[in-house]
């Protein structure tokens, strides 16, 4: 929240650019996977490039939380609480398991 106030005078991104941007930023992530996984060949090893990229996607994931006026701390602990009554009823957390 304190970097965007930092930058108030851009105007926010629009939803559907900021949900772009989120949709690029997990291609950029997917890619430092392959990266560290040699296309799939080997298994994953953790490198600086896939923490950064993952950090960009918090960091846009967030700024929409933001820009939306959304809790993103509660938001959390919503779906987490929504996940824990998933398992407890139907032991998977899972959306496919509702009835």
């Amino acid at each position: 929240k304190d970097f965007n106030e930092k930058n108030k005078n851009k105007e926010p991104l629009s939803v559907y650019a900021r949900l772009c941007d989120i949709q690029s930023e997990v291609g950029e992530l997917s890619k430092e996977y392959l990266k560290g996984s040699n296309y799939g060949a080997t298994e994953f090893s953790m490198h600086d490039d896939f923490e950064l990229e993952l950090g960009d996607v918090l960091y846009s994931l967030l700024s929409l939380a933001e820009e939306q006026q959304i809790d993103a701390k509660e938001a959390l602990i919503r779906v987490l609480n929504k996940y824990q009554a998933r398992l407890d009823k139907k032991k998977t957390m899972g959306s496919e398991a509702e009835d």
